[in-house]
C-alpha cells in the first residue's frame, strides 16, 4: 500500500516516487518511426495488471509514447491522487466515462492520440488548468467546457475541428488557446491564424453576445421546439455543435447549389451576431409570442380595468379560465384570433412565394381566408376584427388594385364605427372624424352593418377611420426575411401595410416594428441594457418617422412612442381601443422593461381594451427579445394542439428557407 512499487520497473529513490513513469525513451529516428505509426515492440499495449490491481499514491502518472488503445476504467480507484497524467503518443479512441473521478488533475497531456471525442465526465475536473488536446481526430468540443473553470492553457490544434464553443469565451482563467491546423470557419479560421489573443477576444466576443439577453431570464428553459427539417437538409446531426457548422457551412461556398436554391431566405455569414440556434429561438419566440399574446389577450376583449380584476386571477390566467360571453364565444379554449390568423396568411405568403412579399398575391389570400378562414382547422369563415379590412376587401378593386382600393375607401367608403353609419367628414385639420354626437357606445353586437362577410365579428373602434390595429397585428413576422438588409425590410413592410391601411400612422407604426425585429435578429444590440434598447427604438422611430408629413401626426406618433408605462396608453379607451399607436407604444414599452414575458403580458392584459391585438404585438416583439425557450410553457402548451400542429409544419418550412437547424 501507499508509495510502495508494484511494477516490475527497477528501483527508485524516495524522492522520485511520487511519479510512476512508465514512458519510453526514444531517439530522433525511433520518435519519427512512432509518430508515423510504426511503434517499437517493446511499447506497452495496456497498463500492467499489478497497476491496475493495487492502489498506490503516484500524483503523477506519465505513459507517454506506448501503444495504449484503452485505459482502464479502474485508474482513478488505483491512482486517485494523480495531477500529472501524460498519455501523450499512444493509440487512444477513447477514454473511460471513470476518468472523471480523477479529480486532483491539473495537467493532462492527450496529445498525438486517435481520439473522436471525450467522455462527459471529462469536464468534472475542475482542477484541470492545462490540457493537450492537440494531433488527435476530434470533431467537436461540447459547452460543458465551460466548467473547466480553472482552465488556463488548451491545446486543440491539428484536429478535425469545424467551430470552437462559444463557451470557451467564458473560461475567465483562459489564457492561451492554440487551435490552428484544424477546419475551423469564419471567424474563427481567421482569428485562429493570428493568435491566441486574437481568437481569445473572438471568443469571448460570441460568448457576451450570446449571453446578452439571458442574463435576466429564468436559469432554464422550458420549450422545445420540434423541429423537424426538410429533405434537402440533414434530419439529424450529432450535437448542436455540428448543427451549427452545417448552417455555417450552408451560408458560405462549402454548401452545394441545390441546398441554397432551397434556402432563398439565408442571410450572408456576418448577418447576425447570434449563433443559429439563439436565432432560430428568436424568430420562434415572435411567432410563439404573438400567437399567445392573441390568445390570452382575447379573456379581456372590450373589458375596462375592473371587469379584468373581477373576472381574472392578476398572477395568471389560464386559457381554461376565459369566461364565455357574446366577444369571446366564437373561439375555443386555446385558440387564437384573426390577428394571429393573418399573421400565418403573411408567412404563407412568404413561403409559397420562396420569400418574394407581394402585395397582390397577399391580397389574395386574406380575401379568401375572410371568405373561408382556414378550411383546414374546421373555419366556415375568417373573423375580421378590422373596420378598414372590412371595407377595404369589399372594394372592387381590391383583388387587382390593393393599393388604390386601400386608398379609394378613406374618401369614398361609409364609415361604420360605434354602430353608426356617416359618411366622412373633414375636421379642422382635414381628417376623417365621426359625428361628436355619438357619446355612447353602442352594445358590440350592434356594431358593423351587416358587410359582403356577415359572420364577421363586430369591430373594435379607432377614433380615426383607418387608423385601426389590423395592418400592424400581423406585420411582425416581415421583419425576419431579409433582417439584415433594412431598407429591404421597410419597403416589404410598407408594401404590405398598402394593401389594407394606407394612412401614414399605420405604416409608420408597421415600419417601426419590424425594424424593431430586424435589429433584434442581427443580434448586435444588448437587450438587457436601457441604453442600447434606447438606441435600437430610437434608430428603427428615425425611419418610421420617414413616411410622415403631417405635423399633427408626427406629434401624436413621438407622444406615443414615448410613454414609459402601460397605464399611461389608455388601452381601454372607450372609442379607441384599436388605435395603431396603442399596440406599438406596449410593445416598445415591453422591451424597454427588464419584467418576464408572462409578468408584463399579464399586467397588459389587466388593463383591458383591444387587448388580444395589443397582446399580439407586444407577443411578438417581446418573444423575439426573450426567445422561445423562454416563453411560458403553459401558455404554449395550452394552445390547440390542432392548431399548434398545423403551425409548426410551416414554421419548420419557414426555418428551412432561412437554413436554420
Amino acid at each position: 500500500m501507499g508509495n510502495v512499487e508494484v511494477h516490475d520497473l527497477s528501483p527508485v529513490r524516495e524522492d522520485e516516487r511520487k511519479e510512476l513513469n512508465l514512458s519510453r525513451q526514444l531517439n530522433y529516428k525511433q520518435y519519427c518511426r512512432h509518430v508515423e505509426g510504426f511503434p517499437s515492440e517493446s511499447c506497452l499495449r495496456e497498463i500492467p495488471w499489478n497497476i491496475r490491481d493495487s492502489l498506490s499514491l503516484f500524483e503523477r502518472m506519465n505513459v507517454a509514447f506506448n501503444s495504449l488503445t484503452e485505459l482502464p476504467k479502474e485508474i482513478p480507484l488505483r491512482l486517485p491522487h494523480l495531477s500529472y497524467l501524460d498519455l501523450s503518443h499512444n493509440q487512444l479512441e477513447t477514454l473511460p466515462e471513470s476518468f472523471g473521478l480523477l479529480f486532483h488533475l491539473e495537467t493532462v497531456r492527450l496529445n498525438y492520440n486517435k481520439l473522436i471525442t471525450l467522455p462527459n465526465s471529462f469536464y468534472h475536473l475542475i482542477k484541470l488548468s492545462k490540457l493537450d488536446l492537440s494531433h488527435n481526430c476530434l470533431k467537436s468540443i461540447p459547452n460543458e467546457c465551460i466548467h473547466l473553470e480553472c482552465l488556463e492553457k488548451l491545446n486543440v490544434s491539428h484536429n478535425k475541428l469545424k467551430a470552437l464553443p462559444t463557451a470557451l469565451g467564458g473560461l475567465k482563467s483562459l489564457k492561451v488557446l492554440i487551435a490552428n491546423n484544424n477546419r475551423l470557419q469564419e471567424p474563427f479560421l481567421l482569428a485562429s491564424e493570428h493568435g491566441s489573443d486574437e481568437l481569445l477576444s473572438q471568443l469571448r466576443k460570441s460568448y457576451n453576445l450570446r449571453n446578452q439577453c439571458s442574463e435576466l431570464l429564468p436559469s432554464t428553459s422550458h420549450n422545445v421546439f420540434p423541429r423537424i427539417r426538410g429533405n434537402h437538409l440533414h434530419t439529424s446531426v450529432p450535437n448542436p455543435h455540428s448543427a451549427q457548422v452545417q448552417y455555417i457551412q450552408s451560408q458560405t461556398h462549402t454548401a452545394n447549389t441545390s441546398c441554397r436554391i432551397k434556402t432563398p431566405l439565408l442571410p450572408p455569414p456576418d448577418a447576425s451576431s447570434l449563433d443559429a440556434y439563439d436565432l432560430r429561438d428568436r424568430i420562434l419566440g415572435l411567432i410563439y409570442g404573438a400567437a399567445i399574446g392573441d390568445a390570452v389577450g382575447i379573456a379581456t376583449c372590450c373589458m375596462c380595468y375592473d371587469e379584468c380584476k373581477f373576472h381574472y386571477n392578476t398572477d395568471i390566467i389560464h386559457y381554461a379560465d376565459i369566461i364565455q360571453d357574446e366577444v369571446r364565444v366564437r373561439w375555443k379554449q386555446g385558440d387564437w384570433t384573426s390577428n394571429f390568423d393573418t399573421m400565418v396568411l403573411l408567412l404563407d405568403s412568404i413561403i409559397n412565394w420562396a420569400g418574394v412579399i407581394d402585395e397582390l398575391e397577399y391580397a389574395k389570400r386574406l380575401h379568401t381566408w375572410c371568405r373561408n378562414g382556414y378550411p383546414e382547422l374546421g373555419d366556415k369563415n375568417g373573423i375580421i376584427l378590422s373596420e378598414t379590412v372590412k371595407q377595404v376587401i369589399e372594394n372592387s378593386e381590391f383583388l387587382k388594385h390593393p393599393h388604390l382600393a386601400s386608398a379609394e375607401i378613406l374618401e369614398k367608403s361609409t364609415v361604420h364605427v360605434y354602430g353608426v353609419e356617416s359618411s366622412p367628414s373633414k375636421d379642422d385639420d382635414g381628417d376623417c372624424s365621426v359625428d361628436s354626437s355619438c357619446s355612447e357606445l353602442s352594445t358590440i353586437s350592434d356594431m358593423g352593418r351587416g358587410p359582403l362577410f356577415p359572420s364577421s365579428h363586430p369591430s373594435i373602434p379607432s377614433i380615426k377611420f383607418g387608423t385601426d390595429n389590423g395592418a400592424i397585428t400581423s406585420i411582425a413576422i416581415l421583419g425576419v426575411p431579409y433582417f439584415h438588409v433594412l431598407n429591404e425590410v421597410e419597403t416589404n413592410t410598407v408594401r404590405i401595410c398598402k394593401t389594407t391601411h394606407s394612412r401614414p400612422l399605420c405604416i409608420a407604426s408597421c415600419v417601426m416594428v419590424t425594424h424593431l425585429v430586424a435589429q433584434m435578429l442581427q443580434g448586435r444590440t444588448d437587450l438587457n441594457c436601457s441604453k442600447t434598447v434606447d438606441e435600437m427604438i430610437e434608430q428603427a422611430a428615425t425611419m418610421a418617422t420617414k413616411h410622415l408629413h403631417d405635423e399633427n401626426d408626427i406629434s401624436v406618433f413621438n407622444s406615443y412612442i414615448n410613454k414609459t408605462v402601460i397605464s399611461s396608453i389608455d388601452l381601454g379607451e372607450q372609442f379607441n381601443m384599436s388605435f395603431t399607436l396603442k399596440a406599438l407604444s406596449a410593445g416598445l414599452i415591453a422591451l424597454k422593461s427588464q419584467q418576464t414575458f408572462k409578468s408584463f403580458m399579464m399586467s397588459l392584459f389587466m388593463e383591458g381594451g383591444d387587448s388580444n391585438s395589443v397582446g399580439c404585438v407586444t407577443g411578438a416583439l417581446l418573444g423575439c427579445k426573450v426567445g422561445y425557450s423562454h416563453l411560458p410553457q403553459e401558455w404554449i402548451q395550452g394552445l390547440r394542439q390542432k392548431q399548434t400542429t398545423w403551425l409548426n409544419t410551416k414554421i419548420n418550412h419557414f426555418l428551412d428557407m432561412i437554413g436554420l437547424p
